[in-house]
């Protein structure tokens, strides 16, 4: 193809910054069903206890499990439908529609805005795990979907966070050191009104694995809603 074909063809293309440009394709609800269930390892952990008479959790769930306080407890984008037979009081939020097919009682929000809209300063406890929606963004972006979850703590609230390192941006993880980067994380949530009353973080250490825990994240925070 000669020279004038190919600026035709580069005059059509469109160029896309990220993927929330893009036009999203309508889908059948079975479709929509597997995309969800391909990127939610904690779905299948659900699907896996509803087949027996017991509760599959991974030692971080039970780590959260041990630590919560009394009261009403929200999980968001974490698939926490999972652990309705070890959580009293839970609700359920998510942001997509697929998932009131298959579990009714799951509260879906276009927005996390939302969340404090609808349940003001009501939660005692609020987990939000590796939830794939909160990665690919800065600091900046990070703290304004935090600002959005902290409308619906009460005074006290336990808030637990986990992410993955390598899907947080931007920062070179050649040079800055990994733990600096992420206590100075912690720092930044806490001016939002919160004290960090708890920290892991687990990075690659060279053996091949790039993620020491890529279901929970490597980066996992508690942190207690001061105002």
């Amino acid at each position: 193809m000669g020279p004038t074909g190919s600026k035709i063809l580069h005059s059509k293309m469109k160029i896309v910054k990220h993927y929330k440009e893009l036009t999203r394709k309508t889908i059948d609800k079975k479709t929509e069903y597997l995309k969800y269930r391909v990127g939610k390892i904690k779905h299948e952990l659900w699907l896996k206890s509803r087949k027996t008479n017991n509760v599959y959790l991974t030692s971080y769930d039970n780590y959260i499990l041990e630590k919560l306080q009394p009261g009403a407890t929200a999980i968001f984008g974490s698939a926490g439908y999972f652990l309705e037979d070890c959580i009293e009081n839970l609700t359920v939020i998510e942001t997509q529609k697929i998932v009131k097919s298959f579990y009714p009682k799951a509260v879906i929000v276009e927005g996390r805005h939302e969340i404090g809209q609808i349940f003001p300063k009501k939660f005692n406890n609020f987990i939000v795990t590796n939830n794939r929606s909160d990665l690919w963004v800065d600091e900046d972006g990070l703290c304004g979907h935090i600002k959005n979850y902290k409308q619906s703590m009460s005074d006290g609230c336990l808030f637990f966070y986990s992410m993955r390192d390598t899907q947080f941006t931007p920062w070179n993880r050649l040079k800055i050191n990994h733990y600096e980067m992420f206590i100075g994380l912690a720092k930044k949530i806490e001016s939002l009104g919160f004290e960090c009353l708890e920290s892991k973080m687990d990075f690659a250490n060279g053996d091949g694995n790039e993620n020491p825990d890529t279901t929970n994240g490597n980066i996992k925070y508690i942190f207690k809603c001061t105002k």
